[in-house]
């Protein structure tokens, strides 16, 4: 990485993972600087990343963005240019300070504007409920933050201010995001929790039932709910609180009946608020319930695998590692997968799967990926 130095061209480059929500968030209370109406808690999904460039270009010109190889048209992207002019204006910030600390004459340092160029690559379908966005925007504001070496709650926010749940993939771990009370949200910030070490034999397996984009998308559905749903009132204040500190203590304990029970019933409750709202919002498929059906039978006799949907129909399913196998046995029984996904896990876990013959139930992908390791250099 080369660093801002003067007018001097910076350039960085960051790969960070998407992230799920154990404890969903759902619900803003500004819609501007995207504070959320209530905490939640999450961890990143490491095979699941958006590796990003930035370029910091001295002198005035336009902001563009690439994605996957394609131009974002930024005029219908407002909150690129949200984080760039809040990233831009904390520049500015430090140059002013070092400036007067500089100069003792009182004389004002010339202007030097900036433009950014941001080129980002995924592994992951976006805008189909895999949270695409969040890692997108992490890895934006992380980049940003070594270009301009800014400080953690800095960068927290930038990432925030670009896609809410962008804040929990800056960190490794067990990420709490306090949804502050501070009408600046000052507060309002994502954290690694002090839940222990990160969980390192804990896996999802991530099945990708439709990888299109959403009807209702995020913004819009957590508009409808929170002015509709009674049931996303109640949630907030009498539900959400425990669930965080029985997440905490599950993950800490390393009790994973425990951490899967809330996972379940938290992912539940969420799409139920989803279908509390006026008109209704259904996320979930055939496919999606077909997964939770298998995930149920699985568990009779025990709880060894949990389902969490986000805003979407894409299952994840977290697991230990020594259960992964015999949940993916359990998969291919009622849901076809594609093979050549089968047979990069199938390596990893040193076992070879029997296909049986084509189930009714389709998944368009599938991938197993470790989780809580974060932002990778």
């Amino acid at each position: 990485m080369s660093q801002d130095d003067g007018a001097a061209e910076a350039e960085a480059t960051v790969r960070v993972p998407m992230n799920i929500a154990l404890v969903k968030y759902w619900g803003k209370r500004d819609d501007l600087l995207i504070l959320p109406l209530n905490d939640s808690i999450s961890l990143t999904v490491d095979r699941l990343t958006a590796e990003t460039t930035i370029r910091m270009v001295p002198g005035v010109g336009k902001h563009t963005v690439e994605i996957n190889g394609k131009s974002v048209e930024l005029s219908s992207n407002k909150r690129y240019q949200t984080v760039f002019d809040e990233a831009l204006r904390l520049q500015r910030k430090r140059k002013e300070a070092e400036a007067s600390s500089a100069d003792s004459n009182g004389n004002d340092p010339p202007p030097i504007f900036y433009h950014f160029h941001v080129t980002s690559t995924t592994n992951f379908p976006v805008a189909a409920g895999l949270a695409s966005s969040a890692a997108g925007f992490a890895a934006i504001a992380l980049a940003i933050q070594r270009i301009l070496r800014l400080d953690d709650s800095q960068a927290n926010r930038l990432a925030r201010i670009g896609s809410g749940s962008a804040c929990r993939s800056m960190y490794g771990g067990l990420v709490h995001w306090r949804k502050g009370e501070m009408d600046d949200g000052s507060d309002c910030l994502a954290v690694r929790t002090e839940a222990a070490a990160n969980w390192e034999d804990l896996y999802c397996i991530i099945l990708v039932f439709d990888d299109g984009r959403k009807k209702v998308g995020s913004s819009e559905g957590m508009r409808r709910s929170r002015e509709t749903s009674q049931l996303l009132k109640h949630r907030i204040e009498s539900i959400v609180p425990q669930r965080i500190q029985q997440i905490q203590e599950a993950y800490t304990s390393r009790n994973f009946e425990q951490l899967a029970r809330v996972i379940m019933a938290d992912s539940n409750q969420f799409h139920a608020v989803c279908m509390d709202s006026t008109p209704p919002i259904r996320y979930l498929n055939e496919a999606s319930w077909q997964l939770i059906d298998t995930v149920e039978e699985f568990n009779i006799g025990g709880i060894r695998a949990a389902y969490t949907f986000d805003a979407g129909p894409n299952a994840c399913v977290i697991v230990q590692k020594e259960n992964a196998s015999q949940f993916l046995k359990a998969v291919l029984q009622t849901i076809q997968v594609p093979s050549e996904d089968l047979q990069v896990i199938g390596k990893e876990l040193a076992e070879q799967f029997d296909v049986p013959a084509e189930p009714t139930t389709k998944c368009s992908k599938l991938i197993m990926s470790p989780m809580g390791g974060g932002p990778q250099e």
